[in-house]
């Protein structure tokens, strides 16, 4: 990376030296240091960092995003004449020609962001779907998360003619489900690569196209408003925990990723440094200072299925607002902190990831 290149991004991310530790190493407040960690992002993420914002630009980023999650959805769904394969993480499902009675794992999101009718699903009063599914009177399926197994009796009484599964799950869960009806499972942390395969598998493969490109469109407009509004200003996500606060990094976190993929939001240095991380990117509230972010976006809890307590996550989040350090970073100082909804956060799917887009958006785009 030339000098150049580092100054302008120094000038993006708004810092001049910042001490943080990575891997256990010290780094000195020096520019020369900080550029010797931006020189170990990958190509690709260096990249990243140099995107525009036009509408031309993007238009251009979004096509080759499109072509690129398109080739891995042909990765996992054969079509051969009227017979469709789907391969998965369990092995291989030929969908049934007819599917009239579809039951769903966890896979929810996509299948109503494709509008495909199915009688059940696992979703409680606390999921961000909530009332989508219980308007279409969409049957539960309950999941028992401490043992990750499903209630097979409650699918059995559907009498489906396909399930479909995320593949969170293990081996043995697929194959009681599989012998209930042909099952077909999916990685739903690759969103829009899942939306186009599961549409495939389905045989509505241009439906799953358009819902993607509909996705794209609301990112660009998300997108270029942001950029209107807080220019080449430093954002990120914090999540507070029962125990523990975390600083999510720029790509390497399937849970904000989309900030910086999709729209493109400008990182603290200290974000681009949890992407060296092997832990789960906590950090001490003597640090929080040191993020350096113009705009922050707080996530307390945990999802809708977990049965971790979301009030002491919240209380802890009371806590840090009333400590000093909390007040001297600088999105705190400016008024730019934004506490999002952490069961749609913490969800996967594109209605999720819109969801979220839109609650940036909602607070600094307009």
């Amino acid at each position: 990376m030339n000098v150049n290149t580092f100054s302008k991004l120094c000038s993006v991310v708004g810092i001049v030296a910042v001490a943080f530790t990575i891997s256990g190493c010290n780094i000195n407040q020096t520019n020369e240091q900080s550029a010797q960690v931006m020189g170990q992002l990958s190509p690709k993420v260096q990249g990243m960092l140099h995107r525009q914002n036009t509408s031309e630009a993007i238009d251009v980023e979004f096509a080759k995003r499109f072509d690129d999650k398109m080739a891995q959805a042909k990765k996992l769904v054969t079509v051969d004449g009227d017979t469709i394969t789907v391969k998965h993480k369990f092995g291989t499902t030929v969908m049934p020609k007819t599917h009239q009675r579809i039951v769903v794992i966890r896979m929810e999101d996509p299948i109503l962001a494709l509008d495909v009718p199915f009688l059940a699903g696992n979703y409680n009063p606390n999921h961000y779907l909530y009332e989508q599914l219980s308007a279409k009177d969409i049957h539960v399926i309950s999941v028992n998360d401490d043992s990750k197994t499903i209630n097979y009796e409650q699918v059995q009484a559907e009498e489906p003619d396909l399930i479909i599964m995320r593949d969170s799950f293990d081996q043995n869960v697929y194959n009681a489900l599989n012998k209930i009806a042909p099952t077909a499972a999916f990685d739903l942390r690759q969103d829009e690569t899942s939306l186009l395969a599961l549409s495939m598998g389905l045989g509505i493969p241009e439906t799953g196209e358009l819902r993607l490109r509909e996705y794209y469109s609301k990112a660009k407009f998300y997108r270029m408003a942001l950029h209107e509004h807080i220019g080449d200003k430093t954002v990120a996500l914090l999540r507070v925990l029962n125990k523990e606060i975390r600083l999510y990094p720029y790509s390497k976190n399937d849970i904000n990723r989309f900030m910086y993929e999709l729209l493109n939001l400008n990182p603290p240095l200290m974000v681009l440094e949890a992407d060296f991380s092997t832990t789960n990117n906590a950090i001490s509230l003597e640090r929080l200072p040191d993020m350096k972010a113009d705009y922050l976006l707080i996530s307390s809890g945990y999802g809708p299925s977990s049965k971790q307590n979301n009030k002491i996550a919240q209380n802890r989040l009371e806590s840090m607002k009333r400590d000093e350090l909390w007040h001297k970073i600088p999105a705190v100082q400016q008024g730019h902190v934004e506490e999002v909804d952490t069961t749609v956060w913490n969800a996967h799917g594109i209605l999720a990831k819109e969801q979220s887009m839109k609650s940036i958006y909602d607070a600094w785009g307009k």
